[in-house]
């Protein structure tokens, strides 16, 4: 029996080159492209890789605890390393029977958001366990705090497990995407730039013109796959589709794909983490609010806080050695500030490590005056590559975001959060074709979605759209998802120019 859901948990569909089309049949209408990720594809080695990532980490948790028991404790040392192979593997079979390594994928922000309420249960009911079988109060707090610790590094190695791995040649399970070419061109580039939610494109084929005959409502290059290589998933974008249409092509597709997900091409609509609801019948698609959530505006609050004076605490021989390298580059500043637009429209001084040249602003007058080119690159994404103004210590900064630092103080300042949007210029006001007011509904962030789809390879436009997703998806869970991210990202230097 295949599944069918309307609301694939994929990332942001960006604007994507049109994918090329070999195998047209005319005949039918429809074409084809196959990739070789198909043959390199194995979903039980995903599966494999993160148990061996939790079976890591469990580990080094538990060798933590009788570290501590033989400091704290002595004679509850040994328990810990006795019983530590049956803990694992109770644990394992716990997240087996949750579907952590089922073949259905589960995105990773739910899947962080279920790892840690399962990981929570499972502390307190050792603790609990503990209470009752030593009754030491020492012990019982030696598991309680592993808990906490786990609750909050199980999860996040799951995710460091998911990113790293995604690079392999082999990762995913393999999917077919169906639709028209521009759509399709969107998903497949969407399932590219996020890998590591395990769905993987092996086929790209297009839809077949409408018709009321039942055997022709599916691509016959999409059954193919299906029957031949197994491929389990099935990825429709749906556009302008009659419902009875619709209801034809899903029982069609569903007889041959283990999961079929149904992807609205509404204009404006992105499908990435946007949750689909029912109200007496009626089925759409829901939005969350940070504003009616004082608790979990709190519960933001807080992590901003605390994180900002951690990394300013941690960080501070960078900003040093950062601010030196600044001054010896080129004359002027370590510090820019600019005017930035923030929570309600309320404007702040936004501080960054100085990157351009002190005259930035006469070197872009006169570049854009005499180059279209330039212009309408700068036009199009509010960047340059290759940039003029930037100066050589600037260019590594920005490669590696060094240069958003400072901004660890404008959080504590309460002008920015550690994650949200992108914080706008008030000159770009009237270029967000009036989004505004739903971006600047939340605090803009250091990080963000935006910036972990693409950096500055990402268009105006398709930033502000991102930036209005994640206002309208907030949760902790994408909070923290979004910063385990960063760092890979930022890191790789991808998508810097």
């Amino acid at each position: 029996m295949a599944s069918i859901d309307t609301n694939p948990m994929l990332s942001p569909p960006l604007v994507a080159p049109p994918v090329a089309r070999k195998h047209e049949r005319r005949s039918t209408g429809a074409a084809s492209t196959a990739t070789s990720a198909h043959a390199e594809t194995h979903p039980w080695r995903m599966n494999a890789l993160l148990m061996a990532g939790d079976t890591l980490i469990l580990g080094l948790l538990l060798y933590g605890l009788h570290i501590a028991s033989l400091w704290l404790m002595p004679p509850f040392a040994p328990t810990v390393m006795v019983t530590a192979p049956i803990v694992i593997g109770s644990i394992l079979s716990v997240y087996i029977v949750r579907g952590f390594y089922r073949i259905r994928v589960m995105h990773p922000v739910e899947e962080l958001r279920v790892m840690t309420t399962t990981v929570g249960g499972l502390a307190v009911m050792a603790s609990g366990l503990t209470y009752l079988t030593v009754g030491a109060p020492v012990a019982v707090a030696l598991v309680a705090g592993t808990g906490a610790v786990a609750m909050a590094t199980v999860p996040l190695a799951r995710i460091m497990v998911r990113i790293m791995g995604a690079r392999l040649p082999w990762w995913g399970v393999p999917a077919v995407v169906v639709g028209d070419p521009n759509e399709t061109a969107r998903i497949v580039d969407t399932m590219n730039r996020w890998p590591e939610i395990g769905l993987r494109p092996v086929a790209v084929c297009d839809a077949p013109p409408p018709s009321g005959d039942t055997h022709s409502t599916a691509s016959p290059e999409a059954l193919h796959w299906a029957r031949q290589h197994h491929v389990p998933y099935a990825i429709l974008a749906e556009e302008g589709i009659d419902p009875k249409q619709r209801a034809r092509m899903l029982a069609h597709y569903s007889q041959f794909f283990e999961h079929v997900f149904c992807v609205p091409t509404t204009k404006g609509m992105v499908a990435a983490w946007t949750t689909t609801s029912t109200c007496e019948g009626l089925y759409g698609f829901g939005v969350r609010h940070l504003q009616h959530q004082p608790s979990a505006r709190l519960l933001k609050r807080a992590i901003d806080v605390v994180g900002a004076a951690i990394l300013l605490i941690a960080l501070a021989p960078v900003f040093a050695v950062i601010a030196a390298a600044i001054r010896y580059d080129s004359p002027g500043p370590v510090f820019y500030r600019q005017v930035r637009m923030g929570y309600q429209g309320r404007t702040f001084t936004v501080l960054k490590f100085r990157t351009m040249y002190t005259d930035a602003d006469a070197r872009l007058e006169d570049l854009l005056a005499d180059n279209p080119r330039r212009r309408a690159e700068y036009e199009q994404y509010h960047k340059l590559q290759n940039d003029p103004r930037v100066t050589s210590i600037g260019q590594w900064l920005r490669r590696f975001s060094l240069d958003e630092l400072p901004q660890l103080l404008n959080v504590l300042r309460d002008d920015m959060s550690l994650v949200g949007p992108r914080a706008y210029m008030p000159k770009e006001l009237f270029q967000m074709r009036g989004l505004s007011r739903v971006v600047l509904q939340t605090p803009p962030g250091i990080t963000g979605l935006w910036q972990v789809s693409g950096r500055n390879a990402v268009s105006f436009s398709n930033r502000v759209d991102l930036d209005v997703h994640y206002v309208h998806n907030w949760s902790p869970w994408l909070d923290l998802y979004l910063l385990a991210r960063t760092p890979p990202v930022v890191c790789s230097g991808s998508g810097a120019h």
